[in-house]
Parts: structure tokens; sequence; C-alpha cells
């Protein structure tokens, strides 16, 4: 959002490729998904009230707001059904043989459909006047 404001006074993005950032992860595990899915929706409430103070096409695409979106991760995630039960086994597995990091990519499938679904959820709240505590 800061950026949003910053680039509508004109400010410019300098890149620097010179510069290094890091993050450190811990190893991905099943039990990480309840907070995982609960940052998904949060995400997408959070989208929406950004999409409110700055309501454009760009920011519609930033937090996944469009219609290709909604049918882009309905179709990867079979409209829901492949989730953190249905793959559950299929991440253990692969956490199991040493392979954390492609278990975690392979929940990104369902993690981006709750957010489209909060998204979707957060804008009709919105537009019905439950904006459930936010304020603009």
């Amino acid at each position: 959002e800061l950026g949003v404001r910053l680039k509508k006074l004109g400010l410019v993005l300098i890149k620097c490729p010179e510069a290094a950032g890091y993050h450190w992860h811990p190893a991905f595990k099943l039990a990480d998904l309840p907070q995982a899915i609960e940052r998904e929706i949060q995400r997408g409430r959070m989208g929406v009230l950004f999409y409110h103070k700055h309501p454009t096409f760009n920011v519609r695409l930033m937090i996944q707001m469009t219609g290709l979106h909604r049918v882009l991760w309905g179709v990867l995630s079979l409209y829901g059904w492949l989730n953190e039960k249905t793959l559950a086994k299929p991440m253990q597995w692969l956490i199991d043989r040493g392979h954390p990091r492609l278990a975690q990519e392979l929940s990104r499938i369902f993690l981006n459909w709750y957010n489209v679904q909060a998204v979707y959820a957060a804008a009709a709240d919105f537009k019905a006047g439950r904006d459930q505590g936010f304020r603009l």
C-alpha cells in the first residue's frame, strides 16, 4: 500500500541489482497449514481493504481480484477439491523424502484458492455493508 501511495506522489523505484536480501524459513511441515490457510484468508481480506483505498485495475491484479484469477486458481485447485486434506498424503510423502520445499509449493495451489475465495467473500461483505470492523 505504501508503494502505491509513493508512486502517486511521483517517486520512482530505483533498482539495485547488487543489493541482496535474505529470508530464512523453517522447513515446511503439515502442522503449518492451518496457520498458512488463515494467513491467506486474512491476506485476501486485507487485499480488499487495499483495493477500496486504491480502486485501480493494477491493485485488482495485485490482490488477484479478477475473473482470470478466480478461474485460474479454481481450475488449478479443481475448485477446492485439491486442498490440505486431499493433498496431505502426497505432501507428507515429499516431506518424508527430504523435499519439504516441494511440498510447500504444492500447498500453494490450495492456499491461493483460499486467498481468492477470501477476496471475493470480503468484497461481497463490503458491498453489502458488512465490513467486519474494517474502516477505510
